[in-house]
């Protein structure tokens, strides 16, 4: 836009300056008619040729797009559906920015490094949906995670049961394919037995990693409206990470507990045991490429710019019959 704009102010200098020039010898209307070829709709007409070829260029730059190609490739993998918490104790910022931050990252890492695989989104807090079904496609992945909000679930609290067993139904159907489920939480589980979702996971051979956000001291939980969230007694609610339990469901299902002290590190550390894991062969529709069409304007901006060169701002005298831009006087 400050390429079009600078030419735009440009033309508008330079036109408001050749018009303060030609009055230095008149009125218009006697400089029309000691000088009959000048065309002042011709320049005119020069410069919005001008202003639209710059225009065009511009949006060539831009690099339009349109549509997208998909392509279906195979390659040896898992398939992974990462549950997060987004309950309203993951805003507490006992670890820094906020525990639902760091577990954005920590996902947007999964993403990023095990993009080999098949990954889902499940968000879960009193109750579990699933965000994104099992794909390989990794952009609407990350897309999908920026909107992760307390918000998109009503009702509240920290259900890791209803997290575990969407994540058992949400697999594909493919058997020979090894499956994990991550679970990114605190932990503060608040109802349901979540053990035993462990074990029909573990009975359909899905191993569940936990990776605890949190810190054992714990935080409060701030709230959107200002100040903190605090009980019927009107004391300050601290939320804490519950290693224990953490700890009792990855090694329930003979998957691994992680801290999340720094985000490398445990993206690290599950990935080393995902690689652990049987690779099966995946076949993956990945949209990856669009048809460029940056062309298409610069073409037409090419064709508008010679057309300013071609133009003269002077009527040709032999073309002086031909009013493309004068208005014909009636006698």
């Amino acid at each position: 836009m400050i390429p079009l704009l600078l030419t735009a102010l440009f033309l508008i200098w330079r036109m408001a300056r050749q018009r303060r020039e030609l009055l230095k010898f008149g009125e218009t209307d006697l400089v029309r008619t000691l000088m009959p070829d000048l065309s002042l709709r011709r320049k005119l007409a020069k410069d919005l040729l001008l202003l639209s070829a710059v225009a065009l260029f511009v949006v060539a730059l831009a690099r339009p797009q349109m549509g997208a190609k998909s392509e279906t490739i195979k390659q040896q993998g898992i398939e992974l559906m990462v549950a997060m918490d987004i309950s309203n104790s993951m805003l507490s910022d006992d670890v820094k920015p906020s525990r639902l931050d760091r577990a954005k990252a920590i996902v947007s890492r999964i993403i990023d490094k095990l993009d080999n695989n098949k990954i889902g989104l499940i968000y879960f807090a009193g109750d579990a949906y699933v965000q994104l079904p099992i794909t390989g496609d990794m952009v609407s992945a990350k897309m999908f995670l920026n909107n992760a909000s307390p918000d998109l679930i009503q009702v509240q609290g920290t259900v890791l049961e209803q997290a575990i067993r969407l994540g058992i139904k949400s697999f594909s159907s493919d058997d020979k394919v090894k499956r994990a489920i991550v679970l990114i939480t605190d932990a503060e589980n608040h109802e349901g037995d979540v053990l035993a979702a462990v074990k029909a996971a573990k009975e359909k051979g899905i191993i569940v990693h936990v990776i605890g956000v949190g810190s054992v001291d714990g935080g409060p939980i701030p709230l959107p409206q200002g100040g903190y969230l605090k009980d019927v007694e009107d004391r300050m609610v601290i939320t804490k990470l519950n290693e224990q339990l953490a700890r009792e469901v990855a090694t329930a299902s003979g998957g691994i507990y992680i801290r999340a002290n720094d985000v490398s590190q445990t993206v690290r550390a599950l990935g080393d045991s995902i690689d652990k894991l049987d690779q099966a062969e995946l076949e993956m529709k990945i949209y990856t490429a669009y048809n460029e069409v940056y062309y298409v304007p610069l073409l037409a901006g090419l064709l508008l710019l010679m057309l300013d060169l071609v133009l003269l701002d002077r009527k040709n005298r032999y073309l002086r019959r031909v009013h493309l831009f004068d208005r014909r006087t009636n006698e």
